[in-house]
């Protein structure tokens, strides 16, 4: 897996960090397994391993039941060694704020979720007493989390002073903290703890309150220079529209987020779709439309190999076959499960900020 222009030492840190990810997402595999499917010789993996189970990141579980019945050498089975290890997420929606323990491996240890609030000084006692209440496992934290709407670097549509706030807490829990977008970090976590990694070109996409989006290539997450990559949800679709929080008139979220869907019908989001209602039903098939055509032109200017749904409005099964049948209309590329909801869709509220916090802290080197 070398790759032209970079340095041995970063070799070394992208091959550890892959086979990290491979462990994430496949649980156990053995040595023979990790190379055939890295495409890295024995040797290297045999070096790799070494060193991650000297530095407690992964750990040999034995031979498996059927293999120790076999004749001729054993392969040892290696998963991460995730059970002593913790992430806290802290994750900041536009009505919600969600705190979560989490191991390396994403499995949700306890969380509890408030109405939004954004005073920094509230944000970090709510901190200490969440920690408070996970008793020993605090001991074992390597770090935490923050998953934001908007832009992690200070935005006009910000939802938190994020420089004071990743300050107070480092200061006040003695621990390094790591920020992300949260559209990003539910890739990040697909990425990590999903079934996307090997898509050459994936375009996540969140439908809720708010609307966001990212793109991965490669099994890698693109930023950009100032972290808005391919901000769907920002995409001007009405320039006579409605004023929008990052400043501009008639972006995507004014014209079709899930509290304006609301707004319009005066009727709940469960009730919209269960409606029989022919101007109910018209004013979501318009959403639906405006949005299957700003999803499919970011998605064909990408050429993304895969389409990942996630959000408030995806949890009704009925939206997902609708948005995917007019994408498809669209696009005829995107027929053949091309888009579909991400793996990690129920997750939403706390896996992006576990995410964010494991890939700086457990799966990336930190010298």
């Amino acid at each position: 897996m070398a790759q032209q222009g970079i340095n041995p030492k970063q070799i070394k840190s992208y091959n550890d960090t892959a086979l990290l990810y491979l462990l994430s997402s496949e649980g156990t595999l053995s040595r023979k397994a990790i190379s055939a499917k890295l495409g890295l010789t024995a040797a290297a993996v045999s070096k790799i391993t070494k060193r991650l189970i000297d530095c407690e990141k992964i750990e040999e579980l034995g031979v498996s039941a059927e293999d120790s019945e076999r004749v001729g050498r054993k392969e040892v089975l290696l998963s991460l060694k995730s059970a002593d290890k913790f992430c806290l997420g802290i994750t900041a929606e536009l009505d919600t704020v969600t705190y979560a323990l989490c191991d390396v491996s994403g499995k949700l240890i306890k969380s509890i979720s408030y109405d939004f609030f954004d005073d920094t000084d509230l944000i970090v006692e709510k901190t200490k007493e969440f920690l408070h209440s996970c008793g020993e496992l605090q001991g074992q934290l390597i770090g935490i989390g923050l998953c934001v709407v908007g832009s992690v670097k200070k935005d006009v549509f910000g939802v938190w002073d994020n420089e004071a706030l990743c300050t107070a807490l480092e200061r006040e829990l003695q621990l390094p903290v790591a920020i992300q977008n949260n559209v990003k970090a539910y890739a990040l976590a697909e990425l990590i703890f999903g079934d996307v990694s090997d898509v050459s070109s994936v375009l996540f996409f969140k439908w809720g309150n708010g609307i966001g989006s990212a793109v991965a290539v490669g099994g890698k997450l693109l930023l950009g220079t100032d972290y808005s990559l391919t901000e769907v949800g920002h995409y001007i679709v009405d320039p006579a529209g409605k004023r929008c929080r990052c400043g501009r008139f008639g972006c995507l979220e004014t014209v079709a987020s899930s509290n304006v869907i609301s707004a319009e019908t005066g009727l709940s989001l469960d009730d919209v779709v269960e409606s029989e209602d022919e101007r109910i039903i018209h004013i979501l098939e318009q959403k639906i439309d405006t949005v299957a055509l700003a999803l499919t032109n970011t998605a064909t200017i990408l050429n993304a190999n895969k389409i990942v749904l996630f959000g408030k409005m995806f949890e009704n099964s009925q939206i997902v076959e609708k948005l995917a049948r007019q994408c498809a209309r669209y696009n005829n590329n995107f027929k053949n499960n091309k888009i579909m909801r991400g793996d990690l869709s129920a997750k939403s509220a706390y896996i992006g900020a576990a995410a964010v916090c494991a890939q700086q802290f457990f799966f990336t080197e930190n010298e």
